[in-house]
């Protein structure tokens, strides 16, 4: 299985936002540290909004920060968002599927079960797993040292 490039992204802007937790964050900021461009970036921080994941701030003095916890956001859940709007193979697809094989064929519940398993692994992952006292991560979202172990409350004190 491949990740689509809008979750690659979608996961990208969740780690920069819980990051840079304590401000409003802009998309020219998201794009230029996460290297993409800034269009394609707004239609998904629009997607991550409607599904609660973002809430945002129009205006002069706008911008974008977590809707919930990092903690809560499984990637699991944030990947059956962004990934099941696209078949795996051919046959998953509910329109255009010229597979002549599909009536006989055995290999779909086995690829269905692998990405059911998949989605599962990732359940046990939050976006605060993937930022908590990482350095190294801080140092590329240009977060000053002094910030750069964030604290969940089960990392705090």
């Amino acid at each position: 299985m491949r990740v689509n490039k809008r979750t690659n992204i979608a996961v990208r802007v969740l780690m920069y936002c819980t990051v840079h937790r304590d401000k409003l964050v802009t998309k020219a900021e998201i794009a230029r540290s996460c290297n993409s461009s800034e269009h394609h970036l707004g239609q998904i921080v629009n997607q991550l909004a409607q599904l609660g994941y973002l809430s945002t701030r129009r205006g002069r003095h706008g911008g974008l920060m977590l809707g919930m916890n990092p903690e809560d956001i499984t990637l699991g859940t944030l990947f059956r968002h962004f990934e099941s709007k696209g078949a795996i193979v051919e046959c998953f697809q509910e329109s255009g599927n010229t597979c002549p094989l599909v009536n006989a064929c055995r290999l779909r519940a086995s690829l269905q079960n692998a990405m059911e398993a998949f989605f599962a692994a990732l359940e046990n992952v939050t976006v605060s797993d993937l930022v908590v006292d990482n350095t190294e991560l801080a140092a590329l979202f240009d977060l000053p040292d002094d910030k750069a172990a964030v604290a969940s409350p089960e990392h705090a004190g």
